[in-house]
């Protein structure tokens, strides 16, 4: 999901005071008519975006548990801020920063809009249920007690380090 928020140079784009639009429409007010020119943009945005995700996780990855934060630590649901500058008349992408509320926030008003104008849904209401569901189980979950019976051998190892990350307290009894 892209949201853009269109701003002045001199001034930094907030995205709560920024009307969000399209990515097709900023660029369409930019001067970017030719539809190739967007599409290329908007799949160049697509890759850095997943880039700096990618990069994320796997740092994220090599911490421990307690580094990245604790059990209720949540990067489940993150957005990455780029500022689209024109550099000797190319457009470059620049990475700002990651959050996890702002661009979400953001998007989801984008796409209300979108809907009001006729617009087909997108998934990101479904993925922000999924997302927020799954933070429900885990948080109903979190420092409880449970004990299992028969819970298999080595090939189920990822349960225990799924239990461990929601702050879970597992009781084995063997066969």
């Amino acid at each position: 999901q892209v949201a853009c928020g269109v701003g002045r140079a001199e001034a930094p784009v907030r995205h709560g005071a920024a009307l969000p639009q399209g990515l097709d429409s900023s660029l369409q007010q930019w001067g970017v008519v030719a539809p190739g020119q967007r599409q290329a943009l908007a799949t160049r945005l697509r890759g850095a975006a997943e880039a700096a995700m990618a990069a994320l996780l796997a740092a994220e990855a090599e911490l421990s548990p307690q580094q990245r934060g604790g059990a209720r630590a949540r990067t489940d649901l993150l957005g990455v801020d780029f500022l689209l500058a024109c550099v000797d008349d190319a457009l470059e992408l620049v990475a700002l920063s990651t959050n996890s509320q702002r661009c979400l926030e953001t998007c989801l008003l984008a796409e209300a809009m979108g809907r009001a104008v006729g617009e087909p849904p997108g998934d990101l209401p479904r993925l922000l249920a999924e997302a927020l569901l799954h933070r429900a189980q885990c948080h109903l979950v979190e420092g409880k007690d449970i004990l299992l019976i028969g819970a298999g051998g080595v090939s189920k190892s990822f349960v225990w380090e799924a239990a461990r990350d929601y702050g879970l307290r597992v009781r084995g009894l063997g066969r």
